[in-house]
């Protein structure tokens, strides 16, 4: 800041910085002066910006710590940005002052640390920043009330008054203060790290202004902390410019700041200089260890470490008071980084002595055999010659050993083949022993270091010791513990406790691939094909969605970072098959008796709460609906209702490319994946083919309930699914159904199982459609099944998107087309050939059923779906087709007279006035005939669409005594739909838009009060 002042002058500014204009605080701040800056001497200087950022350090290289010297890093930044200024300050001191030549050659830091000079006339003058002006006594007034009003909590007042001084002071210390104290009780958490920095750039050299404006960046910005590192650093940079003596703190908390940003190399030269100032500090040992090892430099860190052990060990302080076990530990495990066991376990026993007050008994490096020394006993310890028992007390040799040394030691051991002494070290954590149970919780991460570690050297019944101990405690219980513990069993050949490890952990972690991986590995090992196909077809799915995940993730990370938006969710593939092959028959049965019973009480709970819960009865609905998931989940994972045919052409399909072609981007696994999902379909498409020469017949029922109550069971709790919002899950739960074979072969099953329901609940007009389109399909030129698209579009409470799209709109077209070709005769068919594609629907024999007549109903929806999109010329092409085979239907009138209405109101239309008068006769047509119906709600309809068509043109008097009809029959008839408060409020808007006030009045006081 001492560059920036000693040409930028201080003093009162007459501007202010605009909140609008406020950087945020993770972006580098610029300070701008508005305005004429006065100085003392009456002199002005224009309006000046200076960037004050951070340039990245270069790319982490063995040259970084040669290039930055003791001078701070990021006044090395700020002279790129001021050089020109800098140059300029110079020549002009060369051109009035005498000066000597290489004087030119001076450093930013000795031009800048020059306090005083000497003008053309020899006075003194000081240079640097000048001293803020004493605040003024409205100032100061306007301070108080603002800090009263902060005391009162009255924080909108306080801002407002904080503001006004800065507008009138910007350079007044107290307000930027305030100011952070009132967006920090406001929650504006970037604006209060903002005011901070502001703050301290008033007084450049206080540290702790700088300290605490760090602190708050990375402390109490929450999960803006990672955007705002690089304002932390710019204060702990700036807190080392102001205090370069005792600069501690920042340059700590600016390596960590650097190490977290990823300048690895920075990091270093900062603790590097913290250890200039504080030689061997242990503390800063094991943060400079942790730099160089994320530098793949671990021997630079043992280097250091070995220093700082010569250091104490040759000081007069007592062995263990600055060097500690902890200190011990990352030695010992930096050696063990580096694959350095011998040297790892050497230096573990000789500073563990050292420690111990031992140091004398060197005699025991030259034992590399085993370990006695560390025994709890004397047992061993006697049998070298140089040991003398008694001189030391036990508590100095494996009683005081601590725990986690211990274990470090047999893993080394361990690592180099001496079983026996690592098992030794081991076993003192007891993991047998059930009184030790406390254990587990005090060194959890020692258990799964031993277990992992034994199950690597390839001693599974040992590590299967450690992991029981962990399975005891339910806190370390999750799905890695299970998986590993299969693992175990696996290399025993112990199957079945296998088995049931690795759906234990598929329970625990629904998405766990690995467990899966497994489990269709050993059930193929078995010639379980069925189940090991069922992991496998789970495993593609689960790695498609992931990938998916990952591409949503990716393409929304732009958008995460500046917004708090919830990622968008992935629905898990949940594992409903949870087979125990390997389980006794006495067993299998036992648990199959008590899992019918089980659901047998579900299902009486859900005929108990049945009536309540389709009333609405919020209790019995939550009843209901746990009832009846604990029934679904184990319908949908008894293998006989889904029919493997179907699924190993699928995944036969999907798994990977033909063979003899490349896989581009597979990895390992989609390979083995590939490999056995093929070997798996082959035998399984031989098992099929095998059996669809038997006649298998299906049962009436399935735990003793009628399949037909479990379809009510899947459609109703798909029902209850999507009144909660949980579309995705009730569509799964349709698609389940469908899936099974119980219901697939059965045409009325089938048609109840389309969630068109649940998608008209769910405003999901995309579901509708589609849902639809099978409709449609199945039950071609079925005037109903249009009717039906019609409807459900019409129903949900959405944009028209989905009913007018252009796949839609193209599918209804091929339909026309479709009806279109089996109306005309040969040669028409023979050259229009291609259209009989779209014929779907068939008969019992299989045969296409084509259709003998047209259907208003398509033409209609088609022309609907035209109309929508404003193609009214093109829509009243199928109008009329329409109307040539109904001409009484009003409906198809009503089509036509606004189609003709609407398309002379586009601007394109060549004669609007003959394209309304031909609209106009359609709709009186209509009128006609809807007026001699013997319905009132017919009639009202009538009156209400002339009344709105002439309302829409502008022809206001002509529509009055249609609405006025509405209003006369109101009186005389009741009417199911009622249009008497449509048309008393238009005519309401008409009267009051004419001026007719008294008119405007009667209609509103006898119509339209409540």
């Amino acid at each position: 800041m001492d560059g920036i002042d000693e040409d930028a002058g201080t003093g009162q500014h007459s501007g202010s910085l605009p909140r609008s204009q406020y950087p945020e605080p993770h972006e580098t701040p610029t300070f701008a002066w508005s305005g004429q800056n006065v100085d003392h001497n009456g002199g002005s200087h224009p309006e000046q910006q200076f960037p004050l950022r951070d340039n990245q350090y270069p790319n982490d290289s063995a040259e970084d710590e040669e290039l930055l010297s003791d001078a701070d890093s990021d006044y090395l930044d700020l002279k790129t940005n001021i050089a020109k200024l800098e140059d300029s300050v110079r020549k002009f001191r060369r051109e009035q002052r005498d000066e000597s030549a290489d004087e030119d050659e001076e450093s930013p830091d000795e031009t800048r640390t020059r306090r005083k000079g000497r003008d053309i006339k020899g006075r003194v003058i000081t240079r640097g920043p000048r001293k803020a002006a004493v605040p003024t006594g409205d100032i100061r007034a306007r301070m108080g009330r603002a800090s009263q009003a902060f005391i009162e909590e009255n924080y909108e007042e306080a801002k407002q008054l904080v503001e006004e001084v800065i507008r009138i002071n910007a350079e007044t210390h107290e307000a930027w203060t305030l100011l952070a104290s009132i967006f920090r009780e406001l929650g504006d958490i970037d604006k209060t790290l903002l005011a901070l920095i502001y703050a301290a750039h008033l007084r450049p050299k206080d540290a702790t202004q700088w300290l605490s404006a760090a602190r708050f960046a990375l402390e109490e910005t929450g999960d803006h902390r990672s955007k705002n590192l690089p304002s932390a650093k710019f204060c702990f940079s700036s807190a080392i410019r102001a205090n370069p003596k005792n600069d501690f703190e920042a340059r700590c908390g600016k390596a960590e700041v650097l190490r977290e940003m990823g300048s690895t190399s920075a990091a270093i030269v900062e603790y590097r200089h913290i250890l200039k100032q504080r030689p061997h500090d242990t503390s800063i040992l094991r943060l400079i260890s942790e730099a160089y090892i994320d530098k793949d430099n671990v021997k630079a860190a043992l280097d250091l470490y070995s220093q700082a052990i010569d250091f104490y060990k040759a000081s007069d302080s007592q062995p263990g008071e600055k060097f500690t076990w902890s200190d011990i530990n990352i030695y010992v495990e930096l050696h063990a980084y580096l694959g350095q066991y011998v040297d790892a376990v050497k230096e573990l026993k000789s500073l563990s002595r050292w420690i111990l007050g031992r140091e004398s008994e060197l005699y025991w490096d030259d034992v590399l055999e085993d370990d006695r020394e560390w025994d709890s006993d004397d047992n061993r310890r006697i049998l070298h010659p140089s040991f003398c028992q008694g001189r030391y007390g036990l508590h100095q040799y494996g009683d005081g050993l601590p725990m986690e040394l211990r274990v470090k030691l047999g893993l080394y051991r361990l690592r180099l083949g001496f079983h026996a002494e690592a098992l030794s070290h081991l076993h003192w954590l007891g993991p047998e022993n059930e009184y030790f149970a406390d254990r587990v919780l005090d060194y959890p991460d020692l258990f799964h270091e031993s277990a992992d570690s034994l199950y690597q050297a390839d001693l599974p019944e040992e590590a299967l010791v450690f992991y029981r101990a962990l399975r005891a405690v339910s806190s370390q219980e999750d799905a890695s513990l299970y998986l590993q513990m299969g693992k175990c069993y696996l290399n025993g050949k112990r199957n079945r406790e296998a088995e049931e490890s690795f759906q234990h952990a598929i329970i625990l972690d629904q998405d766990n691939i690995d467990a899966r991986v497994h489990l269709a590995k050993l059930y193929e090992e078995l010639n379980e094909q069925e189940q090991a196909f069922i992991y496998v077809n789970e495993i593609m799915n689960l790695r498609r969605l992931q990938n998916s995940k990952k591409k949503q993730q990716k393409s929304l990370q732009d958008i995460t970072q500046d917004n708090d938006t919830l990622m968008p969710t992935v629905t898990r593939t949940r594992s409903y098959y949870k087979p125990k092959r390997l389980v006794n028959l006495e067993e299998r049965q036992r648990q199959e008796q008590a899992a019918s019973d089980r659901l047998q009480e579900q299902y009486s709970v859900m005929r108990l709460e049945r009536d309540a819960m389709r009333a609405g009865d919020e209790g019995a609905t939550i009843a209901w609906m746990d009832a009846a998931a604990d029934l679904i989940d184990d319908f949908r994972g008894f293998k006989t209702f889904y029919p493997w045919d179907k699924y190993v052409r699928f995944l036969g399909y999907t798994v990977g490319p033909a063979r003899g072609q490349p896989q581009t981007g597979a990895t390992p696994l989609d390979a083995d994946l590939a490999e056995m999902a093929n070997r798996i379909s082959f035998k399984l498409g031989a098992d099929v083919d095998n059996r669809n020469n038997v006649a298998v017949e299906i049962p009436e029922n399935y735990r003793g309930i009628p399949f037909s109550a479990w379809l009510d069971i899947f459609l109703d709790y798909a029902l209850c699914l999507v009144r909660y919002g949980k579309h995705q899950e009730a569509y799964e739960i349709c698609e389940a159904a469908k899936d099974a074979v119980v219901f697939y072969h059965s045409r009325e099953d089938m048609f109840l199982i389309h969630p068109k329901a649940c998608a008209v609940l769910a405003n999901d007009e995309e579901t509708c459609v589609t849902a639809c389109r099978y409709f449609m399909k199945d039950y071609q030129f079925t005037t109903d099944t249009y009717r039906m698209f019609a409807a459900l579009t019409r129903l949900c409470q959405s944009p028209i998107s989905w009913y007018s799209s252009g796949p839609t709109q193209k599918y209804m077209l091929r339909q026309i087309k479709a009806m279109d070709y089996g109306l005309v005769n040969d040669d028409a068919r023979r050259k229009f050939f291609s259209e009989k594609g779209s014929y779907s629907a068939q008969d019992e024999s299989g045969r296409l059923i084509v259709n003998k007549d047209m259907d208003i109903a398509l033409l209609m929806v088609y022309g609907h779906i035209l109309y929508t999109g404003t193609s009214y010329a093109y829509a009243l092409n199928y109008f009329f087709r329409a109307y040539a085979l109904d001409p009484e239907n009003p409906m198809i009138k009503l089509s036509i007279g606004l189609g003709y209405v609407h398309h002379g109101l586009k601007r394109q239309s060549e004669n609007r006035q003959f394209q309304i008068m031909q609209g106009m006769t359609f709709l009186l047509d209509y009128y006609k005939s809807r007026r001699a119906s013997d319905k009132a709600e017919e009639r009202q309809e009538a009156s209400y669409n002339v009344a709105r068509t002439y309302q829409m043109v502008g022809l206001s008097h002509l529509a009055l005594p249609y609405y006025q009809e509405i209003l006369d029959e109101a009186q005389s008839s009741e009417t199911k739909e009622d249009l008497v408060l449509d048309a008393a409020f238009n005519l309401q808007t008409m009267y009051s838009m004419s001026g007719n006030m008294r008119m405007a009045d009667y209609i509103t006081s006898t119509w339209l009060q409540m």
